[in-house]
């Protein structure tokens, strides 16, 4: 027999690996569409709460939205002025999330998502007013670079804000992201 045309080894040991990994992703992609679960581990389950969730942010997203942006502003005591403004009624709007959570909400494990939601709102609100108390402190004297908001590192990882919407999204509570006034 001719050397050369004599399989090796080598050659069908590479097609036998090449043959299980090609049934372990097949394998896997059945599993994902056939068997995997399908809701998403952020979704809750008091739909009382969300439906009430979904009117008290749109009450205040709409409050929210009528105040100045930082484009029709033109001074600094201005721009802080509104920032203010959007952080109270922020944290208006959180506060009446949480009362109603303590109304409306049961279950454990929503309690506990919710939990670390309002962590990460609370996060967002310090964020706010730590930048408002900078422009005070600053006045005229801020920079364009100053009046950007820039939201604080988390060592969790993550933009918290992103966390905030996705929530909210999952959850059918559009309203409830964090405010674009900034």
């Amino acid at each position: 027999m001719n050397p050369l045309t004599q399989p090796s080894n080598k050659r069908t040991l590479t097609k036998a690996a090449l043959a299980v990994l090609v049934a372990a992703m097949v394998g896997m992609w059945v599993w994902i569409y056939l068997f995997a679960p399908r809701d998403n581990p952020d979704r809750l389950s008091s739909a009382g709460f969300t439906a009430t969730a979904e009117e008290i942010c749109a009450k205040y997203q709409a409050e929210i939205n009528n105040l100045p942006t930082g484009r029709d502003v033109t001074t600094v005591q201005a721009r802080n002025a509104q920032i203010i403004s959007g952080t109270s009624l922020t944290e208006t709007m959180v506060n009446a999330l949480k009362d109603a959570t303590s109304n409306l909400v049961t279950d454990a494990k929503d309690l506990r998502l919710l939990n670390e939601w309002y962590r990460d709102w609370d996060a967002y609100l310090l964020d706010r007013s730590n930048h408002s108390a900078k422009l005070a402190e600053l006045g005229e004297q801020a920079s364009d670079n100053d009046m950007r908001f820039i939201l604080t590192q988390r060592a969790e990882g993550g933009i918290y804000t992103r966390r905030i919407d996705g929530f909210a999204n999952v959850n059918g509570m559009t309203s409830c992201h964090t405010p674009l006034d900034l």
